[in-house]
Protein backbone atom coordinates (compact mmCIF):
# COMPACT_ATOMS: atom_id res chain seq x y z
CA UNK A 1 0.00 0.00 0.00
CA UNK A 2 1.24 3.36 -0.97
CA UNK A 3 2.27 5.86 2.21
CA UNK A 4 -0.19 8.61 2.69
CA UNK A 5 1.20 11.51 1.29
CA UNK A 6 0.23 14.85 3.54
CA UNK A 7 -0.34 18.35 2.09
CA UNK A 8 2.45 20.06 2.63
CA UNK A 9 2.02 23.92 3.37
CA UNK A 10 4.17 26.90 1.02
CA UNK A 11 12.46 7.00 29.55
CA UNK A 12 11.96 4.22 30.60
CA UNK A 13 8.88 3.53 31.74
CA UNK A 14 8.45 4.15 35.43
CA UNK A 15 8.45 7.18 37.25
CA UNK A 16 10.54 10.23 36.38
CA UNK A 17 11.48 12.76 38.94
CA UNK A 18 10.82 16.64 37.93
CA UNK A 19 13.79 18.40 36.74
CA UNK A 20 15.67 20.50 39.33
CA UNK A 21 14.40 23.68 38.43
CA UNK A 22 11.02 22.54 38.24
CA UNK A 23 11.08 21.06 41.90
CA UNK A 24 12.51 24.15 43.44
CA UNK A 25 9.75 25.82 41.71
CA UNK A 26 7.18 24.06 42.83
CA UNK A 27 8.65 24.28 46.62
CA UNK A 28 9.17 27.65 46.11
CA UNK A 29 5.27 28.12 44.74
CA UNK A 30 3.70 25.91 46.87
CA UNK A 31 5.49 26.32 50.41
CA UNK A 32 3.48 25.73 52.76
CA UNK A 33 0.67 24.61 50.91
CA UNK A 34 2.05 23.73 48.27
CA UNK A 35 23.05 16.98 20.52
CA UNK A 36 23.08 17.51 17.74
CA UNK A 37 25.82 15.31 17.09
CA UNK A 38 27.99 15.71 13.80
CA UNK A 39 26.70 13.89 10.82
CA UNK A 40 23.43 13.66 12.09
CA UNK A 41 20.12 11.18 11.30
CA UNK A 42 17.86 12.56 9.31
CA UNK A 43 14.71 13.04 11.12
CA UNK A 44 12.65 10.21 10.34
CA UNK A 45 11.58 7.18 13.02
CA UNK A 46 14.51 5.82 14.67
CA UNK A 47 16.32 2.86 13.01
CA UNK A 48 14.73 -0.44 13.21
CA UNK A 49 11.43 -0.55 14.30
CA UNK A 50 11.72 2.11 17.39
CA UNK A 51 9.37 5.37 17.98
CA UNK A 52 11.21 8.14 20.13
CA UNK A 53 9.36 9.75 22.52
CA UNK A 54 9.76 12.88 24.28
CA UNK A 55 7.37 13.72 27.20
CA UNK A 56 6.91 16.50 29.02
CA UNK A 57 6.98 17.08 32.40
CA UNK A 58 3.94 17.75 33.32
CA UNK A 59 1.57 14.42 33.96
CA UNK A 60 -0.23 14.69 30.44
CA UNK A 61 -1.62 11.39 28.91
CA UNK A 62 1.15 10.79 26.65
CA UNK A 63 3.63 11.22 29.81
CA UNK A 64 1.09 9.11 31.36
CA UNK A 65 1.05 6.62 28.93
CA UNK A 66 4.66 6.41 29.06
CA UNK A 67 4.93 6.02 32.76
CA UNK A 68 2.47 3.21 33.13
CA UNK A 69 3.55 0.60 29.76
CA UNK A 70 0.01 1.61 27.54
CA UNK A 71 1.63 3.13 24.92
CA UNK A 72 4.86 0.69 24.94
CA UNK A 73 1.74 -2.40 25.03
CA UNK A 74 0.32 -0.49 21.67
CA UNK A 75 3.09 0.18 19.81
CA UNK A 76 4.48 -3.48 20.59
CA UNK A 77 1.39 -4.66 19.24
CA UNK A 78 2.33 -2.54 15.75
CA UNK A 79 5.52 -4.25 15.75
CA UNK A 80 7.07 -1.00 17.12
CA UNK A 81 9.53 -0.29 20.00
CA UNK A 82 9.90 2.42 22.40
CA UNK A 83 12.14 4.69 23.24
CA UNK A 84 11.87 7.70 25.47
CA UNK A 85 14.02 10.79 26.49
CA UNK A 86 14.03 12.95 29.49
CA UNK A 87 11.79 15.18 29.58
CA UNK A 88 11.33 18.31 27.96
CA UNK A 89 10.39 21.54 30.19
CA UNK A 90 8.72 22.81 27.45
CA UNK A 91 7.44 22.64 23.95
CA UNK A 92 10.14 25.09 22.70
CA UNK A 93 12.69 22.74 23.23
CA UNK A 94 11.00 19.37 22.07
CA UNK A 95 9.82 21.24 18.96
CA UNK A 96 13.63 21.68 18.36
CA UNK A 97 14.65 18.30 19.16
CA UNK A 98 11.47 17.09 16.93
CA UNK A 99 12.59 19.83 14.37
CA UNK A 100 16.51 17.85 13.67
CA UNK A 101 15.31 14.65 14.11
CA UNK A 102 16.24 13.36 17.78
CA UNK A 103 12.93 12.76 18.45
CA UNK A 104 9.79 11.34 16.41
CA UNK A 105 6.41 12.56 18.84
CA UNK A 106 6.23 15.32 22.15
CA UNK A 107 3.92 16.97 23.38
CA UNK A 108 3.04 20.93 23.35
CA UNK A 109 -0.13 23.24 23.02
CA UNK A 110 -2.09 24.66 19.64
CA UNK A 111 -0.63 27.96 20.52
CA UNK A 112 3.24 26.41 21.08
CA UNK A 113 2.52 24.66 17.07
CA UNK A 114 1.92 27.99 15.69
CA UNK A 115 4.55 29.44 17.57
CA UNK A 116 6.89 26.69 16.35
CA UNK A 117 5.85 26.33 12.79
CA UNK A 118 7.32 29.75 11.33
CA UNK A 119 10.85 27.82 12.19
CA UNK A 120 9.68 24.07 12.17
CA UNK A 121 7.14 24.02 9.04
CA UNK A 122 6.90 20.03 9.01
CA UNK A 123 5.44 19.62 12.23
CA UNK A 124 1.88 17.82 12.66
CA UNK A 125 -0.73 17.09 14.87
CA UNK A 126 -2.23 13.87 15.32
CA UNK A 127 -4.25 13.58 18.42
CA UNK A 128 -5.64 16.77 20.30
CA UNK A 129 -6.80 16.66 24.06
CA UNK A 130 -10.35 18.16 25.16
CA UNK A 131 -10.93 19.00 28.51
CA UNK A 132 -13.21 21.01 30.47
CA UNK A 133 -11.58 24.38 29.89
CA UNK A 134 -10.40 24.52 33.47
CA UNK A 135 -6.89 23.71 33.07
CA UNK A 136 -5.74 27.11 31.79
CA UNK A 137 -6.82 30.28 33.21
CA UNK A 138 -5.40 34.25 34.72
CA UNK A 139 -4.79 33.88 38.46
CA UNK A 140 -4.30 37.35 40.09
CA UNK A 141 -4.03 38.60 43.55
CA UNK A 142 -7.24 39.44 45.87
CA UNK A 143 -7.23 43.74 44.72
CA UNK A 144 -8.24 42.40 41.51
CA UNK A 145 -11.46 41.32 40.98
CA UNK A 146 -11.88 40.21 37.37
CA UNK A 147 -10.04 41.18 33.98
CA UNK A 148 -10.93 45.03 33.53
CA UNK A 149 -9.27 45.61 36.76
CA UNK A 150 -5.61 44.36 34.91
CA UNK A 151 -5.64 47.58 33.57
CA UNK A 152 -2.50 48.82 34.79
CA UNK A 153 -0.94 46.55 36.36
CA UNK A 154 1.76 43.59 35.83
CA UNK A 155 0.63 40.31 34.12
CA UNK A 156 3.47 37.57 33.59
CA UNK A 157 2.74 34.89 30.98
CA UNK A 158 5.26 33.03 28.71
CA UNK A 159 6.24 35.24 25.51
CA UNK A 160 4.18 33.65 22.33
CA UNK A 161 2.65 30.42 24.07
CA UNK A 162 -0.20 29.59 26.58
CA UNK A 163 0.24 32.63 28.95
CA UNK A 164 0.10 35.44 26.44
CA UNK A 165 -2.46 33.72 24.29
CA UNK A 166 -5.03 33.83 27.18
CA UNK A 167 -3.86 37.46 28.04
CA UNK A 168 -4.95 38.28 24.40
CA UNK A 169 -7.63 36.90 24.56
CA UNK A 170 -8.79 38.33 28.27
CA UNK A 171 -8.19 41.99 26.82
CA UNK A 172 -9.88 41.40 23.76
CA UNK A 173 -13.23 40.49 25.67
CA UNK A 174 -12.61 43.58 28.14
CA UNK A 175 -12.44 46.25 25.77
CA UNK A 176 -8.32 46.05 26.76
CA UNK A 177 -5.05 46.35 24.58
CA UNK A 178 -1.44 44.78 25.71
CA UNK A 179 -0.31 49.05 26.01
CA UNK A 180 -3.21 49.03 29.26
CA UNK A 181 -1.37 46.50 31.16
CA UNK A 182 2.27 45.88 31.74
CA UNK A 183 3.69 42.46 30.07
CA UNK A 184 5.90 40.83 32.04
CA UNK A 185 7.35 38.25 29.58
CA UNK A 186 8.59 35.60 32.33
CA UNK A 187 8.79 31.33 31.76
CA UNK A 188 7.19 29.62 33.96
CA UNK A 189 9.48 29.45 36.56
CA UNK A 190 10.45 32.18 36.82
CA UNK A 191 6.63 33.61 36.64
CA UNK A 192 6.09 31.87 39.53
CA UNK A 193 8.38 33.10 41.86
CA UNK A 194 7.42 36.38 40.58
CA UNK A 195 3.92 35.88 41.78
CA UNK A 196 4.13 34.19 44.67
CA UNK A 197 6.17 36.81 45.67
CA UNK A 198 3.91 39.63 45.03
CA UNK A 199 6.43 41.48 42.07
CA UNK A 200 3.38 40.80 39.41
CA UNK A 201 0.27 41.69 39.56
CA UNK A 202 -1.54 38.94 37.98
CA UNK A 203 0.13 35.56 36.26
CA UNK A 204 -2.01 33.72 32.77
CA UNK A 205 -0.70 30.30 33.53
CA UNK A 206 -1.85 26.76 32.87
CA UNK A 207 -1.84 22.91 34.75
CA UNK A 208 0.17 22.51 37.56
CA UNK A 209 1.08 25.94 37.72
CA UNK A 210 -2.00 27.64 37.77
CA UNK A 211 -3.51 24.67 40.67
CA UNK A 212 -0.67 25.88 42.11
CA UNK A 213 -0.84 29.73 42.24
CA UNK A 214 -4.78 29.42 42.98
CA UNK A 215 -4.14 27.64 46.36
CA UNK A 216 -1.99 30.77 47.31
CA UNK A 217 -3.68 32.74 50.21
CA UNK A 218 -5.58 35.66 48.97
CA UNK A 219 -5.31 34.88 45.18
CA UNK A 220 -8.56 34.42 42.97
CA UNK A 221 -9.27 33.11 39.17
CA UNK A 222 -10.25 36.20 37.01
CA UNK A 223 -10.53 33.86 33.67
CA UNK A 224 -10.38 30.59 32.38
CA UNK A 225 -9.59 29.34 29.28
CA UNK A 226 -13.52 28.34 28.91
CA UNK A 227 -14.69 31.80 30.06
CA UNK A 228 -12.75 33.48 27.33
CA UNK A 229 -13.81 31.10 24.54
CA UNK A 230 -9.96 29.60 23.85
CA UNK A 231 -9.12 27.68 21.15
CA UNK A 232 -5.73 26.54 22.96
CA UNK A 233 -5.45 22.75 23.77
CA UNK A 234 -3.04 20.18 24.53
CA UNK A 235 -1.95 18.24 20.85
CA UNK A 236 0.73 15.58 20.50
CA UNK A 237 2.85 16.19 18.18
CA UNK A 238 5.09 14.68 15.38
CA UNK A 239 6.60 14.93 11.60
CA UNK A 240 4.52 14.56 8.39
CA UNK A 241 7.87 12.46 7.53
CA UNK A 242 7.40 9.96 10.56
CA UNK A 243 3.54 10.12 9.83
CA UNK A 244 4.06 8.82 6.13
CA UNK A 245 7.07 6.58 6.91
CA UNK A 246 5.36 4.97 10.32
CA UNK A 247 1.19 5.58 9.38
CA UNK A 248 0.54 2.57 11.81
CA UNK A 249 3.14 3.12 14.26
CA UNK A 250 0.99 6.73 14.84
CA UNK A 251 -1.92 5.08 14.43
CA UNK A 252 -1.01 3.19 17.77
CA UNK A 253 0.29 5.78 19.43
CA UNK A 254 -3.37 7.82 18.94
CA UNK A 255 -4.99 4.59 19.95
CA UNK A 256 -2.07 4.04 23.42
CA UNK A 257 -3.39 7.92 24.02
CA UNK A 258 -7.20 7.13 24.07
CA UNK A 259 -6.27 3.80 26.59
CA UNK A 260 -4.75 6.55 28.26
CA UNK A 261 -7.67 8.79 28.62
CA UNK A 262 -10.35 5.70 29.17
CA UNK A 263 -8.04 4.03 32.03
CA UNK A 264 -7.45 7.71 33.89
CA UNK A 265 -11.31 7.85 33.48
CA UNK A 266 -12.08 4.23 35.43
CA UNK A 267 -9.26 5.49 37.79
CA UNK A 268 -8.89 9.16 38.46
CA UNK A 269 -6.29 8.62 41.43
CA UNK A 270 -3.86 7.48 38.86
CA UNK A 271 -2.98 11.34 37.43
CA UNK A 272 -2.81 12.47 41.64
CA UNK A 273 -0.23 9.68 42.30
CA UNK A 274 1.42 10.85 39.38
CA UNK A 275 1.70 14.80 40.32
CA UNK A 276 3.19 12.97 43.86
CA UNK A 277 5.51 11.23 42.35
CA UNK A 278 6.86 14.16 40.29
CA UNK A 279 7.30 16.26 43.27
CA UNK A 280 4.06 18.15 43.24
CA UNK A 281 2.63 19.32 46.44
CA UNK A 282 -0.32 16.90 48.24
CA UNK A 283 -3.00 19.46 47.70
CA UNK A 284 -1.85 20.39 44.67
CA UNK A 285 -1.59 16.83 43.16
CA UNK A 286 -5.43 15.97 44.76
CA UNK A 287 -6.86 19.26 42.69
CA UNK A 288 -5.47 18.15 39.81
CA UNK A 289 -6.83 14.71 40.33
CA UNK A 290 -10.02 15.89 40.62
CA UNK A 291 -9.94 17.59 37.09
CA UNK A 292 -11.75 16.25 34.63
CA UNK A 293 -10.79 13.43 32.69
CA UNK A 294 -9.23 15.33 29.11
CA UNK A 295 -10.94 13.09 26.55
CA UNK A 296 -8.63 12.23 22.75
CA UNK A 297 -10.25 13.38 19.85
CA UNK A 298 -8.22 13.16 16.25
CA UNK A 299 -6.96 16.22 14.73
CA UNK A 300 -9.78 16.66 12.46
CA UNK A 301 -11.85 19.21 10.56
CA UNK A 302 -12.84 20.61 13.67
CA UNK A 303 -9.82 21.37 15.29
CA UNK A 304 -7.94 22.56 11.76
CA UNK A 305 -10.57 25.46 12.29
CA UNK A 306 -9.71 25.99 15.54
CA UNK A 307 -5.95 25.89 14.51
CA UNK A 308 -6.96 28.59 11.79
CA UNK A 309 -8.54 31.03 14.51
CA UNK A 310 -5.32 30.86 16.91
CA UNK A 311 -2.91 31.68 13.85
CA UNK A 312 -5.05 34.30 12.84
CA UNK A 313 -5.32 35.92 16.15
CA UNK A 314 -1.41 35.49 16.76
CA UNK A 315 -1.19 37.50 13.13
CA UNK A 316 -3.61 40.14 14.23
CA UNK A 317 -1.74 40.68 17.63
CA UNK A 318 1.43 41.02 16.28
CA UNK A 319 2.70 37.66 18.06
CA UNK A 320 4.60 36.38 14.88
CA UNK A 321 5.96 37.88 12.14
CA UNK A 322 3.43 37.15 9.70
CA UNK A 323 0.65 34.87 8.38
CA UNK A 324 1.28 31.38 9.76
CA UNK A 325 0.43 28.58 7.50
CA UNK A 326 -1.29 26.18 9.28
CA UNK A 327 -2.63 24.01 6.24
CA UNK A 328 -1.75 20.33 6.48
CA UNK A 329 -0.89 20.49 10.04
CA UNK A 330 -3.90 19.09 11.52
CA UNK A 331 -3.56 14.81 10.67
CA UNK A 332 -6.39 12.36 11.95
CA UNK A 333 -4.39 9.42 12.80
CA UNK A 334 -7.58 7.09 12.94
CA UNK A 335 -7.03 7.48 8.99
CA UNK A 336 -3.49 6.07 9.14
CA UNK A 337 -3.60 2.56 10.36
CA UNK A 338 -2.80 -0.26 8.24
CA UNK A 339 0.30 1.51 6.62
CA UNK A 340 2.94 0.06 4.32
CA UNK A 341 5.27 -1.02 7.37
CA UNK A 342 2.11 -2.55 9.18
CA UNK A 343 2.83 -0.13 11.62
CA UNK A 344 6.34 -1.21 12.12
CA UNK A 345 9.35 1.69 11.90
CA UNK A 346 11.33 1.35 8.81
Amino acid sequence: MTPPVLPHPTRPRGRRAVPTALAAVTALLLAGCAAAGGAAAPPTAAAGTTLRVGPLSTQNLLTLAVDDGLLGQHLADAGTGLEVTPPFAAFAPAAEALAAGHVDVVSGSTTAVVAALAGAPDLVVVAVEHDAGDTQGIVAHGDVPDVAALAGRSVAVNRGGTGEYLLRLALREAGLTPDDVTVRHLAPPDAASAFAAGRVDAWATWDQYLVGAQALPGVRTVALARDLASDNRTVHVTTRDVVERHPAAVAALYDALVAEADALRADPGRRTEAYRAAGADDRVATALGALATPDVRPADAGFAAELVRVAALYAEEGMVPGPVDVTGVAVDATRLAGGPDGGAGS
